[in-house]
Order: C-alpha cells, then structure tokens, then sequence
C-alpha cells in the first residue's frame, strides 16, 4: 500500500481524526479550543486526535513547542495529499449513508452469510446507488467505532480509481473487477453489482480470508 493510502485510511477509520484534517483543510490553521468549539467536540477528543495525527505527520505545530499558549495547527503536505485520496479522486461527491437493520438491507442472503461465515471479523455492509448508501452494522459495538460520515468518507476512498497491484485485483472471467483496501483497523472490498449499484463489505484488518474465495461467495449472494 503506497503511503499516501495508509495515512488516508488512518485518517479515515475515526470520525475525530477525519473531522479535524476537513476543519483544517477548510478553514485553515487553528486553536485546538477553537477546532473543538466549531466542530462541535469535546476538546479532549481533538487534543488527541492532533496528538496522534502530529505523530503520523499529517499535521504540524506552527509554534515553537516551548510556547503553551496559542498553540496553532495546521496541516502538512503529507495531510492534503491524504485528503485529496479520500475525497478528490473520487468522480462523485460525498455519499449519503444510513444505517438500517438487516431487515432492510438490500441483500439480506449476503448479510446471513457474512454473519455466519465470518462472525467476530465481519464489520459492516453497505450498498450504494447513485449518492445515497444503506449501511448494515454487524453490532451495535462496531457500529458505534465508525459514523455515517466516516463510512461516506470510507467509500469515497473505495471508489477513487488509484489502487496499486496489491490492492486492485482484477475480477472473475466475466470482466467485472473488485477493489481490495486495508485500512489500518479494517479491510474493505467493493463489490460492483450494475453500472449504478455496488457493495461494500469491511471486515478486521487481520481476517483470514481468501480473497478470491470471498469474493465469489458474496457475488453469488448477491444474485439471489
């Protein structure tokens, strides 16, 4: 995985860390106070997401580190190239997500298979069609480690066309391609279902899985 990609899914897998590089990105170098006020969090919450997107280069201190007070952030170059993966390579704009039960999922045999195949790994499935996206949770535990926002911002990531070998691999002799992407805490694969419908499935970043395995199981759920 190139290292922009890693740093993008970093960015991605918590809504606080992805909130704060978008106020930044949008408006510039900030207070964290003043980050947490119009963002509306807990200042806690953006002091350690800064914390740890300092450590990974994604923003820096614009002030001498001696200096306590006005203490300004901004983004690095590293931030923006991040960014521009999650959210200018991508041809559509932000994907409207809503969570439903399994119920109302569109695919419910895909949702039982992935459940009983895959239970403590399996994380989430979403379907998308045009700029709207229902989204299962497989617990009310997962679901809780990842927002509609974070999920809108995860498929922006999936859709945009710049994966490298390891991570785009081609389909099944019918010609129709799928895309695999490790996050940091998860792994996603992109299902295309017709020219304006497609699935997303994320599990654990360290799920046994045989790709190419896992892929036709879940296309042949797809079918029913």
């Amino acid at each position: 995985m190139t290292d922009s990609w890693d740093t993008a899914g970093y960015i991605a897998s918590s809504r606080y860390r992805a909130s704060v590089c978008e106020f930044l990105d949008e408006e510039g170098p900030e207070l964290p106070s003043r980050i947490a006020s119009e963002l509306e969090l807990a200042q806690p919450h953006v002091s350690r997401a800064l914390s740890e997107l300092r450590e990974r280069g994604v923003v820096e201190l614009l002030v001498p580190e001696s200096q306590q007070k006005g203490r300004l952030y901004g983004l690095t170059g590293r931030g923006r190239t991040a960014l521009v993966r999650l959210h200018g390579e991508s041809d559509s704009g932000p994907v409207s997500v809503t969570f439903v039960e399994e119920g109302a999922f569109p695919y419910p045999p895909l949702v039982d298979y992935l459940s009983e195949e895959y239970p403590g790994v399996f994380r989430f499935a979403l379907v998308r069609e045009g700029d709207d996206s229902d989204a299962f949770a497989a617990s009310e535990e997962v679901r809780e480690t990842c927002d509609s926002h974070s999920l809108s911002t995860v498929i922006g990531a999936l859709s945009a066309g710049d994966a490298t070998v390891n991570e785009q691999l081609d389909g099944a002799d019918d010609g129709e391609r799928f895309v695999v992407r490790g996050f940091e805490h998860s792994l996603w694969v992109r299902l295309p279902v017709s020219e304006d419908v497609e699935v997303f499935v994320g599990l654990d970043r360290d799920a046994d899985v045989n790709v190419n395995s896992f892929v036709d199981a879940c296309r042949s759920r797809l079918k029913n």
